[in-house]
């Protein structure tokens, strides 16, 4: 065989010159690095995956053999005839001509087939494979390398049903095609004999799903690393031999950052926790470490403790505890909301750089969502991308890892739920994912902060980490015992109705599972600290509120207002700041700039945060949404709240009185914690936004429940389980239990259709599998299955439920026709931009809003992104030419921070957010 004829990869130098690859070389390269990814890569708890999967041993031979296999697709015609997509007419010409010259194709070879791209070459190379003797499990492997398997195992007779385009004779007699054929079968026996099978049937097969994903996940990546020339060079037109191994050791070097992480097992708490935390363990943490340490087997373990009890050190010295019990080599840790996100980041990273001291190794972090450039933390670790470099204490960035469909990859990571939801959801590389978790310890924190759809997606997330049998760990403050129930039992994939699962209201409660037992920890030695907060029902109107606020601070004090939604938090803003002066009140939602949000965040922190680094205001009121219960870690010496569901308005109280050094410094007449909630009255009417969001439902059972004082943290799993168990009854009039009964049929209208909207995209349940992965992603709507193939917006929103919204980069008229960041109004940026200043366009590309929902419901918004393409294409052209920017949509405000859209005019203020009127 010629190796020299057939190419894999074509391309166009940075000097203009034709560049390529023989195919051989490239499969080559691409066995290498698999195997070098199944040494150094993968955890130990993966390799047994795959091990215990293989017959006969010898796991990582048939790895390398489906490396070296997986472009077998390209010893086509259909691929051999294609055209370079950067207009290399030369090498083409030259590659076609070498092929006729040893008779590949006839004497009118420049016709081209007509139906090549029926047989891409993944398929055409499952298609060869099976027609050589391959069994599925390891076909449909090589069958959906570029990121989707074949629907069914019909699909194979591709090779029957567009013969040409494998052999480019039909008659399997003609000397074309007997040509094609022996190349393909040459190349198979070459392949055979590279990893040392003695004949096709010295394949073992892959008996379980579990390890052909993570085979199909390790395929891809592998296949991305060969095909990077950063790391693996196209040869020059010219050349068509290299020195094999210089290339495969430089290779592996440029693009390798640390080896697997290996940790050392503790069976100390109090000396894990002093090196670690700097404190030793409460009880609560004690009695889960040492459970954790004598488990045989422990999955999935369920953490319930009230806020400040110390679960976020449970959660990371149980990744280190289970890491090492069951030689998984990473941690994900996700959170509901990027603020969160932010949040735990930092005390991950602190985490981490412990971890990384005290081992003596360098870790590789990621934040993964999609304003992780805000973070500065993440963005001041240094982005690394060879080895050999010790920095910043051990913890960096490997860049390799920092794409929307690597990132997961990485060893260490932080991110938003959405990045586990997607493990659920049927979206092309999708074993990719399944192999950046496979071996990671996972923990999920604030779990109750999930909605019904994405609910469903986490449970099916759960069962496939069961079937992997990764760690995960749990973590919630208010959490519902029908949903600690279908946690475990989807991690286990059964049904159990066991009592201590559904009844146990102990609290703090550990709930886990050892091999197939589940266990409790429900006999916690009593906090010793508790807060008794006052529950007060506010009835009054916006001015009432202002009223009572100014009585509650005449001596000062540090309030917080949550509301349900930006339009009352703004209307309230705009009240309290006239009222009180900007200076004092601080307004925070979803409707301002992400880059005025942060700075937002971060003065809060500083003011009244638990590490401020500023004195504690004399007087500060902070108004806002849902952001204040989720994100920040702030002290608030009052508190009003709008009528909420249970376990969100425990939430919002915990922020109340939440650093006890503080106490000292509250006024006289706040010294005792007190929470008025807003919209509660006798007839069950509620605010219209807060039954917008919330349904009248939940509000009304807790309105209902809602008791006069509230012990933190002793009544909180008491309340949340007598709000969420619908069969204990309200007992109320004729006229609202009408409304009541009402409500309840409305929610459960919404809760199902809201699973049965999810169910559309949701990953096949496991038990429905097969031997092989043929039909793993079926039925994708045309929403999952079409052009855009990303882990994008598209999929996110996927995962998440709720309408589309529209999200612009905005910006402020300049003096002189350019434009400038807000805030910066002396200082035009648009030549900047033109000119490609890198730095600049970055920060640009930060600078990003939502636009209100108005502007994207189902019926108007492709007019709204018609109106904003076409004013973006008259103004801000330019930015489509730059990678950060490409595919943006901007406005460019004037000077009185407005901006017509359609028949809406918006308007920015750094004080409130942004308005629509």
């Amino acid at each position: 065989m010629d190796q020299n004829l057939f190419w894999a990869k074509k391309a166009k130098g940075t000097d203009g010159s034709a560049k390529w690859l023989p195919l051989c070389q490239h499969l080559l390269d691409t066995k290498f690095v698999i195997g070098m990814l199944y040494n150094h890569y993968l955890s130990e708890h993966q390799r047994q995956i795959i091990e215990n999967a293989v017959d006969g041993g010898n796991a990582k031979k048939i790895v390398e053999f489906i490396g070296i296999t997986h472009d077998l697709g390209k010893a086509t015609p259909a691929f051999q005839m294609k055209k370079s997509y950067q207009g290399l007419e030369d090498l083409d010409e030259d590659i076609l001509e070498k092929l006729f010259l040893h008779g590949f194709v006839p004497d009118d070879y420049m016709d081209l087939l007509s139906s090549s791209n029926r047989s891409p070459h993944a398929l055409a190379g499952e298609s060869l494979l099976k027609k050589f003797g391959v069994n599925n499990d390891v076909g449909s492997i090589i069958g959906g390398h570029h990121g989707k398997t074949i629907e069914y195992e019909d699909d194979c007779n591709n090779i029957n049903d567009f013969s040409e385009n494998y052999y480019y004779e039909i008659n399997s007699k003609n000397n074309i095609h007997i040509k094609w054929a022996d190349l393909q079968k040459e190349i198979f026996d070459w392949a055979i004999d590279e990893v040392g099978y003695d004949g096709v049937e010295d394949i073992p097969s892959i008996k379980s799903i579990t390890a052909q994903v993570i085979i199909e996940g390790l395929l891809i990546m592998a296949d991305w690393i060969a095909s990077n020339d950063n790391y693996f060079p196209l040869f020059d037109e010219v050349q068509d031999t290299c020195d094999y191994e210089a290339r495969m050791h430089e290779g592996w070097l440029k693009w390798f950052g640390n080896d697997s992480w290996n940790p050392e097992y503790n069976h100390d708490s109090n000396k894990y926790y002093q090196e670690n935390f700097g404190f030793y363990p409460r009880e609560f943490q004690d009695r889960i470490f040492k459970a954790i340490d004598k488990s045989q087997n422990l999955g999935i373990m369920i953490v319930e403790a009230g806020m400040g009890m110390g679960k976020t050190e449970v959660a990371l010295s149980s990744v280190e505890q289970l890491s090492q019990k069951s030689k998984c080599n990473g941690m994900f840790y996700c959170l509901p909301t990027q603020a969160t996100t932010n949040a735990m980041f930092y005390r991950v990273y602190n985490w981490l750089t412990k971890v990384s001291s005290r081992n003596g190794d360098e870790m590789d972090i990621q934040l993964v969502h999609g304003k992780a450039s805000l973070n500065d933390k993440f963005a001041d670790l240094p982005h690394n991308t060879d080895i050999g470099e010790s920095l910043d204490e051990g913890v960096m960035v490997n860049q390799w890892f920092t794409g929307n469909k690597t990132a997961i990859l990485d060893s260490f990571v932080v991110g938003t739920i959405d990045q586990l939801l997607l493990l659920a959801l049927r979206k092309k590389h999708l074993a990719l994912r399944h192999l950046g978790f496979s071996g990671k310890v996972v923990v999920i924190d604030e779990a109750h902060g999930f909605d019904s759809y994405m609910h469903t997606y986490l449970c099916r997330a759960l069962q496939w980490l069961g079937k992997y049998h990764i760690p995960v760990v749990i973590l919630s403050a208010t959490l519902p015992a029908q949903k600690r129930a279908e946690f475990i039992n989807s991690y286990l994939d059964k049904h159990t109705k066991e009592s201590k699962i559904y009844n146990d209201l102990a609290y703090p409660l550990v709930s886990y599972s050892d091999g197939n037992e589940v266990k409790v920890i429900d006999d916690f030695a009593p906090v010793k600290q508790s807060t008794e907060v006052s529950v007060k029902p506010f009835m009054g109107d916006e001015n009432d509120l202002l009223n009572k606020t100014k009585s509650l601070l005449s001596d000062g004090g540090v309030c917080g207002i949550v509301v349900n939604t930006v339009k009352r938090a703004q209307l309230l803003g705009r009240k309290f700041i006239e009222a009180f002066g900007e200076e004092n009140v601080e307004v925070l939602h979803a409707s301002f700039l992400d880059t005025d949000r942060s700075k937002k965040e971060k003065k809060l922190l500083s003011e009244i945060g638990k590490d401020k680094n500023e004195t504690r205001p004399k007087l500060k009121i902070v108004i806002g949404t849902q952001v204040l219960e989720q994100s920040l870690d702030i002290d608030f010496d009052v508190m009003f709240t709008d009528l909420a569901p249970i376990d969100l308005i425990l939430q919002r109280v915990g922020r109340l009185h939440r650093h006890a050094d503080n106490n000292d410094k509250r006024p006289n007449k706040l010294k005792n914690p007190q929470l008025y909630v807003l919209s509660m009255n006798t007839n069950y009417e509620y605010e219209s936004g807060a039954s917008f969001v919330y349904g009248d439902f939940l509000l009304m059972r807790t309105q209902y429940f809602l008791p006069s004082k509230i012990n933190l943290p002793n009544s909180i799993s008491n309340l949340v389980q007598k709000v969420y168990d619908f069969s204990i009854p309200i007992q109320v009039d004729d006229e609202i239990n009408e409304k009541y009964v009402s409500a309840q049929e409305d929610y459960e209208v919404k809760i199902n259709s809201k699973k049965v909207a999810a169910s559309t995209y949701t990953l096949k349940n496991y038990s429905d599998m097969q031997d092989s992965l043929i039909g793993w992603l079926n039925n994708d709507s045309k929403e999952s299955s079409g052009n855009n193939h990303s882990y994008g917006d598209e999929g996110l929103a996927q995962v998440r439920d709720g309408e589309d919204t529209i999200e612009v980069i905005m910006v402020k008229r300049g003096a002189e026709s350019g434009y400038c960041l807000l805030g910066d109004d002396n200082n035009d940026i648009s030549v900047l931009i033109a000119d490609g200043n890198y730095k600049k366009i970055k920060e640009l590309a930060q600078n990003t809003i939502k636009l209100p929902r108005i502007f994207s419901k189902i019926y108007n918004i492709d007019h709204t992104i018609d109106l904003l393409e076409e004013y973006n294409r008259q103004n801000l052209s330019n930015w489509q030419l730059h990678p950060f920017l490409k595919g943006s949509l901007g406005i460019i405000l004037d000077d009185n921070n407005q901006f017509k859209l359609d028949d809406y005019t918006l308007t920015y203020d750094s004080n409130i957010g942004l308005m629509i009127e």
